[in-house]
């Protein structure tokens, strides 16, 4: 059989510039609908187990503070535990009765099968982890929290912090506290955009190195500053990397270069690291009143 070669293409792609705003455009639109699904599925999961709780009588006083999820192999799924507003470890059956529960844990478990690892970037915030059981991951999802997301998708990142930005103390992880300025009207479910300057995300960058070598590097985006001279000119890059996106179908997203303001700063971690001003006191301020500092 003799080979020829080809007369003509054999079919036509768009122009590169087009094909990758395309390619930009719909993997953006993607995550902004699983963010989307995301919050409302969280905020169903709060009505949920306040409707279990109070035979679907929604202003019918109840106590539930946070809910007890474990990690199947696709998404979350309730036990049936929860803790009350004092702490107290309490159970559906024991409230409502065996059956009862058993039923309403089918229906709850409808909704959170959506808080899956398409989701993680909106439930796994809101969610403090316990121990394993049967090698599983287990989470108490606050519930306080996530009624309180809006159903609104996410509003576009702002470029830079707005004139009237103030400078605060943030905090992420109820430990570690940074300078920063913050746009008061650039918040989302009441946490804070911060805008560090370089010395600071330093020192965000060896907290989070030092977090990821203590609990593993899944759980932890870490940060990175590297330096470098070009044209006897220093540069500084820095750089966050989310771990958790390098083995799935978001690891083109994995390592993020952040870029720095007209004034130097770095908008580290943005709305999704859920930061929240801290009043003079040191105590969490959600939302952000800077009046009221």
């Amino acid at each position: 059989m003799t080979n020829q070669t080809p007369s003509r293409p054999a079919y036509q792609v768009p122009a590169a510039g087009v094909l990758g705003a395309a390619v930009d455009k719909a993997l953006n639109d993607n995550r902004t609908a699983h963010e989307q699904l995301g919050r409302v599925m969280a905020v169903v999961t709060a009505a949920g187990v306040r409707d279990i709780l109070t035979g679907h009588q929604p202003d019918a006083p109840f106590d539930a503070a946070s809910l007890e999820l474990v990690e199947g192999e696709d998404s979350l799924f309730p036990t049936g535990r929860y803790w009350t507003m004092a702490g107290d470890e309490r159970t559906f059956a024991e409230d409502v009765g065996q059956t009862e529960a058993g039923n309403a844990l089918h229906d709850l478990s409808g909704w959170t099968a959506y808080l899956d690892d398409s989701t993680r970037d909106v439930w796994r915030p809101l969610c403090e982890e316990r121990p394993d059981r049967d090698d599983r991951p287990v989470f108490s999802l606050d519930l306080v929290r996530a009624a309180s997301l809006t159903l609104d998708p996410p509003s576009p990142a702002a470029p830079e912090p707005a004139p009237g930005s103030v400078e605060v103390l943030v905090c992420a992880n109820d430990r570690d506290r940074y300078p920063a300025l913050v746009d008061p009207d650039d918040q989302r479910d009441g946490y804070v955009r911060p805008w560090f300057d370089l010395h600071t995300v330093r020192r965000i960058a060896a907290d989070t190195r030092r977090d990821a070598a203590k609990h593993g590097h899944g759980s932890i985006d870490t940060v990175h500053v590297l330096n470098g001279t070009v044209n006897r000119t220093r540069h500084a890059v820095v750089m966050v990397i989310c771990w958790m996106y390098l083995g799935g179908e978001r690891r083109e997203q994995a390592v993020e270069v952040l870029q720095p303001n007209a004034d130097g700063r770095y908008a580290v971690g943005g709305h999704d690291w859920c930061w929240y001003a801290l009043t003079d006191g040191l105590n969490p301020q959600i939302p952000f009143r800077p009046e009221a500092l």
